[in-house]
């Protein structure tokens, strides 16, 4: 009991990362409301976001390293927050939920990486990359990484996962966020807390499955894989 009161005080007290008496984070822009400042990180993240998936896809030796996911974080956020790119430096929980202790964060990162790289080869049909993707996610939603922006990088991250499987593996897909609706964005954030407690990804699984859609862009590729 005294353990977690001990860590129930350090969730609940006031954030180093916000102005004070408030739960507004500190930013560039000097934003000291949320509604304002959730407008502007929305137009600026958005705006990185459509630059970051015009570029071309990182190799997975780039790909599935703890820098380049902050560096990516730092892309997304640094013009509206001087913590973007590093490490959580608090504790910080959701629900009941606490996630990664920041001491861990970076050696907790890299060793998942580096566990899904090794995975990557082995992966072939579209049931492996669901599968693959889904419990990369609930490993990264545990770590939690940043201060602010965890779910964003790590949608945008196994986007660029997806890339590289259709560059390397011969699959053919878009994971496309862009028909999430309200309903089953409250599914998939249910999905990641009963992932964070339980260790069960079935409910992500589905998730990503109604993300991971083929290509219509492209011309069929005779070796794509997945069918």
């Amino acid at each position: 009991m005294e353990i977690k009161g001990r860590l129930d005080e350090a969730l609940d007290r006031q954030s180093k990362y916000c102005y004070p008496e408030t739960n507004v984070l500190i930013n560039k822009l000097d934003i000291r409301t949320q509604e304002e400042l959730d407008i502007a990180e929305r137009r600026i993240t958005t705006f990185a976001l459509a630059t970051i998936q015009l570029r071309k896809n990182p190799k997975p030796q780039k790909l599935f390293t703890a820098q380049y996911y902050f560096d990516l974080h730092k892309e997304v956020f640094g013009r509206i927050y001087s913590f973007a790119g590093k490490t959580r430096n608090e504790n910080i929980s959701k629900g009941n939920t606490p996630f990664c202790r920041p001491e861990y964060i970076y050696s907790y990162l890299t060793d998942t990486l580096n566990m899904f790289k090794k995975k990557f080869p082995s992966i072939t049909t579209k049931e492996d990359i669901t599968t693959w993707l889904a419990d990369l996610y609930g490993e990264l939603n545990i770590i939690h990484p940043f201060r602010e922006g965890n779910g964003r990088i790590a949608r945008e991250y196994l986007r660029e996962c997806v890339e590289c499987m259709n560059e390397y593996l011969g699959f053919n897909y878009d994971l496309d966020f862009s028909n999430v609706t309200e309903r089953t964005s409250q599914q998939f954030m249910h999905a990641s807390i009963v992932s964070a407690i339980t260790g069960d990804s079935n409910e992500l699984k589905e998730f990503f499955d109604g993300c991971l859609l083929e290509k219509q862009d492209t011309k069929t590729n005779s070796t794509k894989k997945g069918r």
